[in-house]
């Protein structure tokens, strides 16, 4: 066999796996969010944008951009500016699947990288509000619960979760699988 043969071989057997929901032993997985049922994103909803995260021990302003189609990116930064984080992920309809990296500000050793999903629900004042789980590592989306509003009015920036000269950020992240 060519070893152009081969390699066409080899890209569409991964590609079989990747749409059969294989996982990778080091890439992010999400077994809570692939359970949840899609549903078309609320009229003039968007994930692009910035959110406020409301839950105790999240709080905190995220800016969420496009990185095309059905990919994002973008940063959270705690409220108290004690933490920060990068993310990148993946729309699908109304649920983001998040590969997210965080940094406590001021303290050594490596960030933590975990999975996260949102689900995105109008309700009756038009505000979008969203509700997901992150979970304690790669392998697990699910465990603690967080939830937010989208701000109105307000546009993502890339260095929206900019910190004081001094501060460090993240370490950049791998690409989703």
């Amino acid at each position: 066999m060519k070893l152009s043969a081969l390699f066409t071989t080899a890209v569409v057997a991964v590609s079989m796996l990747a749409c059969n929901g294989a996982k990778s032993g080091d890439g992010p997985q999400w077994p809570t969010a692939e359970k949840i049922k899609v549903q078309p994103l609320p009229s003039g909803a968007s994930w692009i944008g910035v959110f406020f995260i409301n839950t105790a021990g999240t709080r905190g302003t995220m800016h969420i951009l496009s990185s095309g189609d059905d990919k994002i990116h973008g940063c959270w930064l705690a409220e108290d500016k004690h933490a920060v984080a990068k993310f990148i992920g993946t729309i699908k309809e109304n649920v983001a699947m998040f590969d997210w990296t965080q940094k406590r500000v001021g303290f050594a050793g490596a960030p933590d990288r975990v999975t996260a999903y949102l689900v995105m629900t109008p309700d009756p004042e038009g505000k979008h509000k969203v509700k997901g789980e992150y979970g304690e590592n790669l392998s697990n989306d699910g465990g603690s619960t967080w939830e937010g509003v989208r701000q109105k009015n307000a546009e993502p920036k890339e260095d929206g979760c900019k910190l004081e000269e001094g501060d460090t950020l993240p370490s950049e992240t791998k690409p989703l699988n």
